[in-house]
C-alpha cells in the first residue's frame, strides 16, 4: 500500500501542486522541530530515511530540537521523511538546503516557532473503534499505532496526523471519528 498517494502527499503539503516537475536533485533538508513520545519509533523511521545504523539514528535523537534529520533529500524524499516523522507524532519540516545552510537560528527559530504554532500541529482527538482483520487494516495499525491496538482507542494527534489517518482509514474501512480538531 503506498501511503504516500498523491492525496497524502496533498495533506502534507497542504498547498495546490505545481504545475512544474518536483526537483529531481537532493536539495531539501529535514528538519525535526518536536519530537513524539516514542523514542523506539522515533530511532525507526529516522533509520528507515537516513537509511543509517541504529546509533547514528539514535545520535540524532538525543540531539535538541530542532535538529536536522537529513540536508540533501529530494523533494519526494522530504515529503516521505516529514510522513513517517508525523506518525511518530514529531513535527517536522522541510526547506530548501541552501536555506538552511546559509541562515542562521535568528531567522529560523522564528519560522520553526510558528510552524509549531500552527493549527496542523495543534492536538486532535481520534477515536478508532474498528480496524479490519485485513492486510491494509494490519498495515494501518502498523504506520499510525506503532503495532498491535486494544480497540476502541482513543488518540491525542497533532491535527495534521489526524486528517492523513481519517483519509487512509476511509480507503482501508478503519471506523475512525475526528472527537475534537483544533480551531485558529
Amino acid at each position: 500500500m503506498n501511503w504516500l498517494d498523491t492525496q497524502t502527499k496533498e495533506l502534507l503539503q497542504k498547498v495546490p501542486d505545481e504545475p512544474l516537475a518536483p526537483s529531481k536533485t537532493a536539495e531539501f533538508a529535514l528538519i525535526l522541530l518536536r519530537k513524539g513520545q516514542d523514542r523506539q519509533r522515533l530511532v525507526n523511521a529516522i533509520i528507515e530515511i537516513n537509511k543509517c545504523s541504529k546509533p547514528t539514528a539514535t545520535i540524532l535523537v538525543e540531539k535538541s530540537t530542532p535538529v536536522t534529520i537529513n540536508p540533501d533529500l529530494t523533494e519526494d524524499e522530504a515529503i516521505w521523511g516529514q510522513f513517517e516523522l508525523i506518525c511518530c507524532d514529531a513535527i517536522s519540516v522541510f526547506l530548501r538546503s541552501e536555506v538552511v545552510a546559509q541562515n542562521d537560528q535568528s531567522y529560523l527559530w522564528p519560522l520553526f516557532k510558528r510552524v509549531l504554532e500552527s493549527r496542523e500541529f495543534k492536538p486532535a482527538t481520534v477515536s478508532i473503534t474498528e480496524v479490519p482483520n485485513t492486510e491494509s487494516g494490519r498495515q494501518f495499525v502498523s504506520q499510525f499505532l506503532a503495532g498491535s491496538q486494544t480497540m476502541p482507542v482513543t488518540l491525542s494527534v497533532p491535527f495534521k496526523k489526524a486528517r492523513i489517518m481519517e483519509h487512509w482509514a476511509a480507503r482501508v474501512g478503519v471506523q475512525l471519528r475526528l472527537d475534537s480538531i483544533p480551531s485558529e
